[in-house]
């Protein structure tokens, strides 16, 4: 994990929820609508992160198989069994950008619920 490229992240995760703030609510602060354009762009980069760690994107294999086995004679003829198919497609991600990424839309998210907290007391 590099600290400079979670600092980073976190710094572009500010910069466009200010920029959603800016252009939802317009130039006037409230500690409530800030919280919402927090816990959006929060939301919005936290959810993908997740699914790019756990790899749980290769649960759509097997439905991309079935469909383009299906459709086009060509394909069963270069993957004849699923697990051709799933051994060719198979990639190990080797970057570390997903976990930066996590922690840092996490942390925005912990921060708008924080932020609505103070707001509503």
């Amino acid at each position: 994990m590099k600290i400079f490229r979670l600092i980073l992240i976190f710094l572009m995760l500010l910069v466009v929820s200010f920029l959603l703030y800016l252009w939802i609510y317009g130039s006037t602060y409230v500690v409530g609508n800030a919280a919402n354009a927090l816990f959006v762009i929060g939301m919005i980069t936290f959810l993908p992160t997740i699914i790019a760690m756990t790899q749980a994107y290769k649960f759509f294999h097997g439905f991309n198989y079935a469909f383009r086995s299906f459709v086009s004679t060509s394909f069963r003829q270069n993957y004849p069994k699923f697990s051709d198919y799933k051994d060719e497609r198979s990639v190990q991600i080797k970057t570390t950008i997903f976990l930066e990424a996590f922690i840092a839309s996490g942390v925005i998210v912990v921060i708008s619920i924080i932020l609505t907290v103070v707001a509503m007391s």
